[in-house]
């Protein structure tokens, strides 16, 4: 089996230790593998586009970031499968993949495939999620220094910080034709949210379908609840928040609004949701 590796070394503050053991797994189960460093956002996505063949499986090294950027360079009919050493893996825990480089690299080698459908954002695929109003504005103003150095902390301290913003904003979120209003909108398209958190127990990746849940109350109070009710899985049962399943979705709103996907900033609405017309094969571990 020919495989691609594409390690993002700042991913969770670098795990070039363990990338060696994976790769070096990989090999004693005969797989020639490829290695690939990259050297800024968007890099992987350049790397793989301008690759003849790309093996028939590529390998996102990295967190939710490295995977979409990994997944929008992927060419129809070669596989994508995870090592997760981000800050976030969301995708990782959605799908059970293990940490360890050696098991990982056995579901690379003998998983089965999942065929999933990615969503397009303004035409850039995502796997796990977008986001717009409080959940975008806590990418948007991540700390970077501090994402390396402290991780998932460096979200909660912008998470604190945008509290106060949150109702300052109407969003308009039309819902394959179904316009409604809404002050946060999170696009999902599994269930996790922040890495261990059930964010839609009704979304699923295996469906040909998002998730979409509306914010629709302003106030702070309101938004604490809603964060309360994430750390216990309920955020569905949150009078005040919508959760629709959706094949089409846009967003707008007035002034100049960010937009996230898998955890890092993707550019300004409106922005038009669909979901892709092929699904793509991820290796899995068997059930």
């Amino acid at each position: 089996m020919n495989i691609t590796v594409i390690f993002n070394p700042t991913a969770g503050g670098g795990r070039a230790r363990r990338l060696r053991h994976f790769v070096r797994a990989l090999e004693q189960g005969g797989a020639r593998v490829r290695l690939y460093h990259t050297r800024a956002p968007g890099d992987a996505t350049r790397y793989l586009n301008a690759l003849a063949h790309q093996g028939e499986c590529v390998v996102a090294a990295g967190g939710d970031g490295t995977t979409n950027d990994v997944i929008n360079g992927v060419k129809p009919g070669v596989a994508l499968a995870l090592f997760p050493i981000g800050t976030a893996n969301v995708l990782a825990r959605e799908l059970n993949l293990p940490r360890k480089p050696e098991e990982a690299a056995r579901v690379v080698l003998e998983g089965r495939t999942l065929n999933i459908t990615p969503a397009l954002l303004n035409g850039r695929r995502f796997l796990v999620m977008a986001g717009v109003g409080y959940d975008a504005w806590v990418v948007d103003q991540v700390d970077l220094i501090a994402k390396r150095r402290i991780g998932k902390l460096a979200y909660a301290v912008s998470m604190l910080r945008q509290v106060f913003r949150y109702g300052e904003v109407r969003f308009r979120v039309t819902v394959d034709g179904r316009p409604l209003d809404c002050f946060s909108a999170v696009i999902s398209n599994g269930r996790y949210y922040g890495g261990s958190f059930i964010l839609s127990r009704q979304a699923n990746l295996s469906r040909r379908s998002v998730q979409v849940l509306l914010f629709q109350r302003p106030g702070r109070l309101f938004l604490l609840r809603c964060l309360a009710a994430l750390l216990l899985g309920r955020m569905e049962r949150v009078d005040g928040v919508a959760s629709l399943s959706a094949e089409r979705v846009t967003v707008t709103a007035p002034g100049l609004e960010p937009v996230q996907t898998d955890g890092d900033p993707a550019g300004f609405l409106p922005a038009e949701i669909e979901l892709e017309a092929e699904p793509v094969a991820v290796r899995v571990p068997w059930a």
